[in-house]
């Protein structure tokens, strides 16, 4: 839930751009809403992809109030977006295309591959060479000929037939996965392990603690209790709060039995 006095909660996973984004860009081949090209901005943006390009898109696309709504916080996107009028214009200096369909083709067209596959070669060709991806119309999908003209082609698995993927959501799966592919492995979260000896603590006090409510261990062996309880506790890394936690636990213990010391 978000704090009152916080405008913008800082994102639980936010890693910064991989270098390789800046060769992507990113094709809309006549979209015909312009809230689906500010929710296509939106999620590249998101993504770490800043080159959009719009071909024969609608008019004064970058200033519509749908794109500006829909296209929150990716401004700087739209306001740099390029729109085009033909194919030549949108792929000049590109030096791959990876086309995507919902459809299947013919045998005269290159294998279709999956979209992660090909984000993983698109964040490696992208290292070194400028890469574009292209996206066709919400009702057709680009035609037989621009697929042609690509050297990939790539589609979103997915458990129906009906309905296809909106443009956006499209642009926003693709984007995730070459986010991905360049990132690489994703970093994980940063423990601030407890010691060796503030666990030791944590069981000298434990077993302290249960004994003044009258805890026995079996056999009465206290070092044989340690040992269950070390067993316990060591089954995963305990942090620096998981330690104070269990000594706050036994603190309430200490000062109930000293409150009541007929217990």
């Amino acid at each position: 839930m978000r704090k009152p006095h916080e405008n913008h909660p800082e994102p639980a996973m936010t890693f910064g751009a991989p270098a390789n984004l800046a060769n992507v860009t990113v094709i809309l081949v006549e979209p015909a809403t312009p809230g689906n090209i500010g929710s296509a901005a939106r999620a590249l943006k998101t993504m770490g992809l800043s080159d959009l390009v719009v071909v024969n898109g609608p008019a004064n696309f970058a200033i519509h109030q749908q794109t500006t709504m829909l296209g929150h916080g990716a401004g700087d996107v739209l306001k740099h977006a390029r729109a085009v009028s033909n194919w030549e214009d949108a792929t000049e200096g590109l030096h791959w295309l990876v086309g995507t369909t919902h459809r299947k083709r013919r045998a005269q067209f290159p294998q279709i591959v999956e979209a992660r596959q090909a984000a993983a070669k698109i964040a490696g060709v992208s290292r070194n060479n400028r890469v574009g991806v292209v996206f066709g119309r919400e009702e057709a999908g680009l035609t037989d000929a621009e697929l042609r003209r690509c050297h990939d082609i790539a589609s979103v698995p997915q458990a129906a037939e009906h309905p296809s993927l909106n443009l956006a959501q499209a642009v926003m799966l693709f984007a995730y996965e070459i986010y991905l592919a360049s990132l690489g492995e994703v970093p994980g979260p940063r423990y601030n392990l407890a010691t060796v000896h503030e666990v030791e603590s944590v069981l000298t006090h434990l077993a302290e603690s249960l004994s003044k409510v009258g805890f026995r261990p079996h056999q009465g062996d206290p070092e044989s209790f340690l040992r269950s309880l070390r067993r316990v506790l060591s089954r995963a890394p305990l942090e620096k709060r998981d330690c104070n936690v269990l000594h706050r636990i036994c603190q309430q213990i200490d000062y109930y039995v000293k409150d009541h010391p007929t217990l």
